[in-house]
């Protein structure tokens, strides 16, 4: 029964205009839920029933009645009806207000998830064991959410910021997907890596095996297989094939950073992640150059500036955390 219907019985039935064989329509509708474990809220005692017809009386007879008549005796029956208006009313409510909640987030009131976040600091790599016996290493300063539990048609990680090696475990049943601010990846089994830090111009996707599709919020930009990889430019959304070393992947998970062509940005991101100081460019050029170097984490930070400054001939100051090249 629907609610137009239900509202015109229950009209017809408290006005005395209801025919038998409306009566009859109602009063099948109201047996039913004689067979509920639940039953009628409010119906269970007399004290309930009383306190029930004092709230709901007031609320909706002047819907129901828009003619003021004196209140009258009103059967058990009548008035678990209107519990039941009021109780379908309040219920249609919550499923509006749940639906006006889809279109602004991810969580409704229908699919109740939980996600599990993994946060790293300066100079933390942390391993991540997934229960499908997918594996991810979470590099230095990057934050990720797991969805818990992972769902039954697909698998889904949300890099917040950061970077990312994934090593998924195949499943042609569940995708395994992941977002990112602007893009999302979806494979089945392969290894990939994703680089999203904020204080980046490009989002990085290198494959070491597989493949992976990649889109943005209106169509697939790519697919990408083993030693390929993709710069995707956040700010117009313009992308470039990279190819790759095998060593290239997934150095990082061992104290490896290889820059090539890297802006002054990239570098700076890195040697916060290592080292934990803020990289800042003097007057001149040095905000435009770019490097290609390989940086080693168990080096000092003063053995990488030596290096770093060897490329353009450039010297660098150190005050507290702050790192200063200048010409």
């Amino acid at each position: 029964m629907d609610k137009n219907e239900f509202k015109r019985l229950m009209d017809g039935y408290l006005q005395g205009k209801l025919s038998n064989d409306k009566r009859e329509l109602l009063q099948r509708w109201y047996d039913s839920f004689g067979e509920s474990e639940v039953g009628v809220p409010g119906m269970e005692d007399q004290e309930g029933m009383t306190a029930l017809k004092e709230e709901l009386y007031g609320r909706i007879h002047g819907a129901i009645q828009p003619k003021k008549t004196p209140l009258r005796k009103i059967t058990v029956f009548r008035w678990a009806a209107i519990a039941a208006l009021f109780v379908l009313a309040l219920g249609t409510m919550v499923w509006l207000y749940s639906h006006q909640n889809d279109k602004f987030g991810e969580t409704s009131t229908h699919v109740v998830s939980a996600y599990h976040q993994i946060r790293t600091g300066i100079k933390q790599i942390k391993k991540v064991d997934l229960p499908d016996g997918s594996m991810l290493y979470v590099n230095a300063n990057s934050t990720i959410r797991i969805r818990e539990p992972l769902l039954a048609n697909k698998r889904e990680i949300f890099l917040d910021e950061g970077e990312v090696y994934f090593e998924v475990a195949r499943d042609s049943l569940r995708p395994f997907i992941v977002h990112t601010p602007s893009l999302k990846m979806e494979v089945l089994g392969t290894a990939f890596n994703v680089k999203s830090y904020k204080t980046l111009d490009d989002v990085t996707i290198e494959v070491q095996h597989g493949k992976v599709r990649v889109s943005d919020s209106q169509r697939v930009l790519d697919e990408l297989t083993a030693f390929k990889g993709l710069n995707y430019r956040k700010a117009n959304g313009q992308t470039e094939r990279i190819s790759l070393n095998n060593d290239e992947v997934n150095a990082w998970t061992r104290g490896i950073v290889a820059l090539q062509k890297a802006d002054f940005n990239e570098l700076a991101q890195t040697l916060y992640n290592l080292y934990g100081v803020r990289l800042e460019h003097g007057e001149g050029r040095t905000a435009n150059h770019h490097y290609n170097l390989t940086i080693h984490a168990d080096r000092s930070l003063e053995e990488t500036m030596a290096i770093i400054c060897g490329i353009h001939n450039t010297k660098y100051r150190r005050k507290d955390n702050v790192v200063t090249i200048y010409p």
